[in-house]
């Protein structure tokens, strides 16, 4: 068969909805420890091949959130058709069933060079199962060399404090609607919030009959929406997270939170596209610092905790995340950046500042 265009791609959909391509079916098996040295090695001459020769698409800039993919124009050059044949000799040595795919239309163009072609697919639909032991990954543009130097091969990080902030604070986010009595009402509610954390009960009518024994008559929906949804991202956070999905890091969030907060986080504010896996204590059925937290998030992330780095700005979760195994650092935003960039350099992880690039 021929076309203009040509995708080698594994039989399973990815996070973007689509068959992942051959580079990214191949660092999955990478990732779950699958590849002798000698295909890791290969795989990793083959990549930074790839990434010294092709330009490399600008959508990849922001994290692909446009969901492109790329199509090899075709015919490909010998130099380029070898190292395909042998990354798709590695597949099917493992048994992961792939697709050479030829098209003249793969999708709407959005980027385009001498070598290849970026599109947004026509179609997508949900990921599927993945074979066993592996874990979903990023596209990744940087070179995976720094990855497979280091023991950790993930980053989790915890939301509130680390990724995001609550302006001016809870306390001042509620004293319009209970002046005085703000305290006293916040310990009460985080203190009955408890279960819904980890997923039993819930959390919005208890809410507004706190609500309504202190006396404030606005609807439990609006001081909902205008405490609990006040989230300001930190986007100096979120540039490092980029940064750490394009050197081909893990990168993954274990956050305690409710349902309706969980669901705001998810969908409104967008984390579901920006994180691999995603780890919410009231869909883990365990909150931090409670251990069973970290141990399903590990089981979530298909890896070992040895290999998972955990940032959060709690000392007892920090120290319950090691109790299991994690590697684990203390951190939140007021501390500065440059010193999160410090605690990622202990653990073999480079990461520029944002003042440098």
């Amino acid at each position: 068969m021929t076309g203009t265009y040509l995708r080698v791609q594994a039989r399973y959909r990815g996070r973007l909805g689509v068959e992942v391509g051959l580079f990214v079916a191949v660092d999955h098996l990478r990732r779950a420890g699958r590849l002798t040295d000698e295909q890791v090695a290969l795989y990793l001459d083959i990549d930074d091949w790839f990434l010294q020769y092709l330009p490399e698409p600008g959508f990849y800039a922001d994290g692909n959130t446009a969901g492109a993919v790329t199509w090899f124009k075709t015919p490909l050059p010998a130099e380029m058709q070898t190292r395909v044949d042998r990354l798709c000799a590695v597949l099917a040595a493992h048994d992961v069933p792939f697709d050479v795919v030829h098209s003249d239309r793969p999708g709407e163009v959005i980027y385009e060079d001498a070598y290849q072609i970026g599109v947004i697919p026509a179609e997508r639909g949900e990921p599927t199962p993945l074979p066993e032991g592996l874990v979903l990954a990023p596209t990744s543009a940087g070179s995976k060399r720094g990855v497979v130097a280091s023991p950790i091969r993930h980053v989790l990080f915890d939301a509130d404090g680390v990724l995001q902030d609550l302006p001016g604070g809870w306390y001042a986010a509620m004293e319009p609607y209970l002046g005085e009595r703000t305290r006293e009402f916040l310990h009460r509610t985080w203190k009955d919030e408890l279960p819904m954390l980890a997923g039993r009960g819930d959390y919005m009518p208890l809410l507004a009959a706190t609500l309504a024994e202190y006396g404030v008559e606005t609807p439990v929906d609006v001081v909902y929406q205008d405490v609990w949804h006040r989230v300001d991202r930190i986007e100096e956070s979120f540039a490092i997270v980029e940064q750490l999905r394009r050197h081909g890091y893990g990168v993954h969030l274990g956050t305690n939170q409710e349902k309706y907060r969980g669901g705001h986080m998810r969908t409104t504010l967008g984390y579901d596209d920006i994180f691999d896996v995603s780890c919410y204590s009231y869909d883990l059925g365990a909150a931090k610092p409670d251990p069973a937290f970290f141990t399903e998030a590990a089981h979530r992330i298909a890896a070992d905790p040895s290999t998972i780095l955990f940032i959060d700005d709690n000392p007892d979760n920090v120290a319950s995340a090691r109790s299991v195994g994690f590697p684990a650092e203390l951190w939140d935003f007021t501390q500065g950046h440059t010193t999160l960039i410090t605690l990622l350099a202990n653990h073999g992880i480079e990461v520029t500042p944002a003042y440098q690039r």
